[in-house]
C-alpha cells in the first residue's frame, strides 16, 4: 500500500474546490499525488508518498519500484467525502493500492484511510512536542489580532498537529502521555473556535 500522510496532503486538499478536484497518482522519479497549483498557474503541487521522495528519502527508488513496478505510472482519481474529512479533520493517512478490478478487469485504485502511523522518537523530543503544542494553543493563539491572523494561526496549528499527532516514545511515562493528550486536546479545541472567516465561535 502507498501511504500518504496528512502532512503531505493538507496543502493539496485545502486548495480551491477541495474534494471536487481530481488527484493524479503518479510514479516518475518517485511516487506522488499532484494537482494544479492555484497560486502558480502552469505549476503543480505534489504530495510525496512515504519513502518515495528523491529529495529526502534514501533508497526511494527501490521503495517506489516495490510499490509500483512500472517505470512510469499515472492514474486520475477522486476522494470520497469521508476520506477527505478523515485526512483533514482526523489527521489520518491515506493508503492507495493499484489493483485490477474483478468486475471490469481494468486498473483501478483501492483507497482507504487509517489513523496516522506512529513514529517513535526519543522521550525528550516527545516532551518537547508537548511544549510546541501549548505554544500554539496559548502563546501564538492569543497573539493573533483580527480574523486574518486567526486564519493564519489555524492553518499553522493544523500543520503542527499533522506532524506531532503521530509521535510516540517507548520511554514515555504515563504522565508524559497524559500531558501529550491534553496538549493535543488544547490545540484541537482552539482550532474549533476559529470559524471559516477567522471570527471566533463562542459556545
Amino acid at each position: 500500500m502507498i501511504r500518504f500522510t496528512s502532512t503531505e496532503l493538507r496543502p493539496l486538499l485545502t486548495q480551491n474546490l477541495g474534494m471536487q478536484r481530481p488527484l493524479i497518482l503518479e510514479k516518475n522519479l518517485g511516487i506522488y499525488i499532484r494537482i494544479p497549483d492555484d497560486r502558480r498557474p502552469g505549476e503543480w503541487m505534489k504530495a510525496w508518498a512515504e519513502g518515495c521522495n528523491p529529495s529526502k528519502d534514501s533508497g526511494w527508488s527501490d521503495v517506489a519500484d516495490g510499490l509500483i513496478p512500472d517505470k512510469e505510472f499515472s492514474f486520475k482519481t477522486f476522494l470520497a467525502q469521508s476520506m477527505f474529512d478523515a485526512v483533514l479533520s482526523k489527521h489520518c493517512d491515506l493508503l492507495i493500492t493499484p489493483v485490477i478490478s474483478d468486475l471490469s478487469n481494468a486498473l483501478t485504485l483501492q483507497k482507504e484511510t487509517q489513523p496516522p502511523l506512529k513514529m517513535y522518537v526519543p522521550v525528550g523530543q516527545y516532551r518537547d512536542s508537548v511544549q510546541w503544542l501549548y505554544d500554539q494553543s496559548l502563546r501564538h493563539f492569543h497573539a493573533c489580532v483580527g480574523n486574518a491572523e486567526r486564519l493564519s494561526w489555524r492553518s499553522q496549528a493544523l500543520r503542527v498537529l499533522d506532524q506531532v499527532i503521530r509521535l510516540d516514545s517507548k520511554r514515555a511515562k504515563p504522565a508524559d502521555r497524559e500531558m501529550f493528550n491534553r496538549a493535543v486536546a488544547s490545540v484541537t479545541d482552539r482550532i474549533r473556535t476559529v470559524m471559516s472567516d477567522g471570527s471566533l465561535r463562542y459556545s
